[in-house]
């Protein structure tokens, strides 16, 4: 399988897709030119339906991400890395300004962090 979709997540189905194709640009899993799986493909192996992955696709190449190659698919275009992760970041702020204003105290959020990262930034030190 490609990657995996939480069907328990508040976020819709067809916006997890394109978030995990976002991230798989960022990472290097997914190189300009190369070609995602087709949607029939993808739909069966996620379990979701075909529309779903066609509406994913479909802004996706709005966004200028993908684009499609007649008689071909879906083509990688490209991806503002900055940009996207500057979102992610902002996103990630507000979640934790969330959490403060909840009561969570840093140490937790500190801890959940380590626990995260795997303690890499105490074996860079």
């Amino acid at each position: 399988m490609w990657f995996s979709i939480d069907f328990n997540s508040h976020v819709p189905v067809y916006k997890q897709i394109k978030e995990k194709i976002k991230s798989m640009i960022v990472t290097g899993k997914l190189k300009k030119g190369a070609f995602v799986p087709s949607i029939r493909s993808l739909a069966k192996d996620l379990g979701v339906n075909l529309n779903t992955v066609s509406r994913a696709y479909r802004e996706l190449v709005l966004e200028g991400i993908l684009k499609v190659v007649r008689g071909e698919g879906y083509v990688v275009e490209g991806l503002d890395a900055e940009r996207f992760l500057g979102k992610k970041l902002e996103e990630f702020r507000k979640m934790v300004l969330t959490l403060k204003g909840d009561g969570i105290e840093y140490e937790k959020l500190e801890g959940i962090l380590r626990e995260v990262y795997g303690g890499e930034e105490n074996a860079e030190s």
